[in-house]
């Protein structure tokens, strides 16, 4: 994770359905639109492969649970939804986690553009553009 290692501050998200931020430490959280509300947001990723990625359940409380790698959990919400946890691995070469969620396959796409780190997540016709820079 050489290319990934530190910290990087939120510069802009495209208007899309989610997009990702930091929650302390060593984890990426994924989040849902209606837990948006625009924060200053950073990401930090550690000097290793492994990034967590989870869902934020609707009441904000956050889901501490940790699934092992590529194995996605179900966690029921007070909205009846059903939100997935994976432990996603992002390839330092080809920059593409292998994050995927069984009830709307995604993958996400780590780009550095000079000093900004573009984050493409995809799934179906949905895409989101999160961008950051470093330090």
């Amino acid at each position: 994770m050489a290319k990934l290692a530190g910290t990087w501050h939120f510069v802009s998200h495209e208007n899309v359905h989610n997009f990702i931020e930091k929650v302390g430490g060593e984890v990426g959280e994924f989040v849902e639109e209606f837990a948006a509300e625009e924060p200053k947001m950073t990401i930090t990723f550690p000097d290793h492969e492994h990034v967590v990625f989870h869902f934020r359940h609707p009441d904000g409380k956050e889901d501490e649970e940790k699934c092992k790698f590529g194995v996605p959990c179900e966690h029921s919400s007070s909205h009846g939804k059903k939100f997935k946890s994976v432990l996603a691995k992002v390839c330092d070469h080809c920059m593409v986690s292998d994050l995927q969620d069984t009830a709307h396959p995604a993958h996400t796409i780590f780009e550095l553009y000079g000093h900004e780190l573009h984050i493409i997540s995809k799934a179906g016709d949905v895409t989101a553009v999160t961008k950051y820079a470093r330090g």
